[in-house]
């Protein structure tokens, strides 16, 4: 996918890496007269960990096809399921996995998650149905978020599992029983579930409480498991998953990273250049939705109960537009940030207000924004600096900690700013 959209004009304009506290800060000057550029979007990352973890418990070889480059979370997940004896083949536009884990007996096999939840998720739960000790660990910012749901979940299958916090430890395997899971508060305990279950001989039983949120991304689960042979049977408060044998295609086709669109409208609403326009054949509906609502609306409500992952952006376009008041994304604070809070400080940065609440903001609409007085601390979140990058081609700014965008799109620095992007 490609489209005009803009980037500076100035040839003599060059990003500068400045240290500060021991992180780098990505000097942004203002694009004067914007002009057209290559602007893409890197491989689904939910589409292609999933697609991953099934392909690494197959017996045959799958080919993953896509465009763009995989971001880190994706690689995570492929480091992961190599350590445990799956073979990736990596090509520029496509990836060979050739399945068969082997972990069995292994003795405290690091598996190292990154900055992935959901490859943690995955992990873990393709772990419990292994013989052996694993530890589960991850970079600072997932060391610091809460595994407790899934644990219990795996733990009432059999697993010991010492912490729930990384590093942990997990031996298995899992035995024949229930678990329960509160889908209120994420989809991925569901999504580890159900894609490590072809390792669970004897399958289990998941009872189902609370209003799901995220539901995206727990449908493409199951549709992704269906596709490579799974049968069970689901119903809104629970899933059997039973006994099954992954056969996954020859060939899958990866869409786009349908959740990074916000940020190039928001570029557009900026810069008043032409919108990206997109397949939306496979596009997750419920982000599609959340996207084209935060775009018209004017002074109403914006649900993201199943598209928090687009808050900060979506923020951002309202805050220039009509303005109104984000809500259903409570579950939103328990991402690599609370993306409800650092939105909140990030858009403060560049002058633009916003009112707390316990499940979203209310956003005051016509705002304009100002360059930050100081570097923009992201907090470790990739959609938070992405957001400030884009937000910062209007005014100026510096972003502290830039970098952490490659867990996603690992050339969104260089589309928009470096020689590609015109500066």
């Amino acid at each position: 996918m490609t489209s005009g959209i803009g980037s500076g004009s100035n040839p003599d304009t060059r990003i500068q890496l400045n240290g500060a506290n021991g992180l780098s800060v990505l000097v942004i000057p203002a694009f004067k007269h914007p002009k057209r550029v290559s602007w893409s979007l890197p491989p689904s990352k939910s589409h292609m960990i999933r697609w991953i973890a099934l392909a690494a418990q197959s017996r045959s070889e799958t080919e993953l096809r896509f465009s763009g480059i995989p971001g880190e979370d994706i690689c995570s997940m492929a480091h992961c399921m190599g350590k445990l004896g799956a073979k990736l083949d990596r090509k520029r536009d496509r990836w060979l996995v050739r399945g068969g884990l082997d972990g069995n007996g292994a003795n405290r096999v690091v598996l190292d998650c990154g900055n992935s939840a959901t490859t943690a998720r995955v992990v873990t739960s393709i772990a419990a149905g292994l013989r052996g000790t694993f530890l589960i660990d991850g970079d600072e910012s997932l060391r610091s978020r809460d595994s407790a749901e899934l644990n219990a979940a795996l733990r009432s299958l059999g697993c010991n599992i010492t912490s729930d916090t990384m590093p942990f430890s997990i031996s298995g395997p899992i035995h024949t029983g229930s678990a329960t899971v509160d889908e209120a508060k994420s989809s991925q305990t569901i999504t580890g579930l159900m894609l490590a279950s072809p390792g669970y001989p004897e399958g289990a039983r998941i009872r189902v409480e609370g209003e799901g949120v995220s539901r995206g991304y727990r449908e493409l689960t199951i549709d992704i498991c269906r596709s490579c042979g799974w049968g069970g049977s689901i119903d809104s408060r629970s899933i059997d998953i039973g006994q099954w044998e992954v056969k996954t295609p020859e060939i899958v086709e990866i869409p786009e990273e349908i959740s990074l669109l916000p940020l190039s409208l928001l570029f557009d609403k900026l810069h008043g250049t032409k919108s990206l326009e997109v397949d939306l054949v496979n596009s997750d509906p419920w982000i599609m939705e959340a996207v084209n609502t935060a775009m018209s609306c004017n002074g109403g409500q914006v649900d993201l109960r199943d598209a928090s992952d687009i808050i900060a952006p979506a923020a951002a376009i309202m805050a220039l537009g009509g303005g109104g008041t984000i809500v259903g994304s409570s579950h939103a604070r328990g991402k690599e940030s609370d993306r409800i809070e650092s939105t909140s400080r990030m858009l403060s940065s560049f002058g633009i207000s916003s009112d707390e609440r316990s499940d979203g903001l209310f956003i005051p609409g016509d705002q304009v924004p100002i360059s930050p007085s100081k570097p923009v601390d992201c907090k470790g979140d990739h959609r938070l600096a992405m957001t400030s990058i884009v937000l910062a081609t209007a005014v100026g700014a510096e972003v502290q900690g830039e970098q952490i965008c490659s867990v996603t799109h690992p050339d969104f620095i260089e589309m928009l700013l470096g020689e590609k992007g015109g500066l």
